[in-house]
């Protein structure tokens, strides 16, 4: 298995039609290139952890004047979704990015 999956990286690594379609993903080194990563990756983040009490807050209140069954599974959601932790995996994935940017 491991024989296999070294040539299958050898595979590809030396192969010119993937080497290609792998730089046409690859984002350009320009401001925009950075500030995409960076607003997709690291700001929600810090939104989450820095206002994840007020987002939560805020959906209770606006969601009381909608039906009580449709409002709670919403503001569940919510409360999931800022829950004031960092994700890692987010992070991660978006210093991955940034080395891929600027390799």
């Amino acid at each position: 298995m491991k024989q296999k999956l070294k040539n299958i990286r050898h595979n590809l690594k030396h192969n010119p039609e993937f080497q290609a379609k792998l730089n046409e993903l690859k984002p350009k080194k320009t401001v925009w290139g950075f500030l995409g990563v960076v607003l997709l990756f690291f700001v929600p983040e810090v939104v989450n952890f820095l206002y994840s009490q007020e987002i939560n807050s805020w959906m209770v209140e606006v969601m009381s004047l909608y039906p009580p069954e449709w409002a709670d599974k919403v503001i569940r959601v919510t409360q999931k979704m800022f829950d004031g932790e960092l994700s890692f995996l987010n992070i991660g994935l978006g210093f991955a990015f940034l080395w891929w940017l600027y390799k």
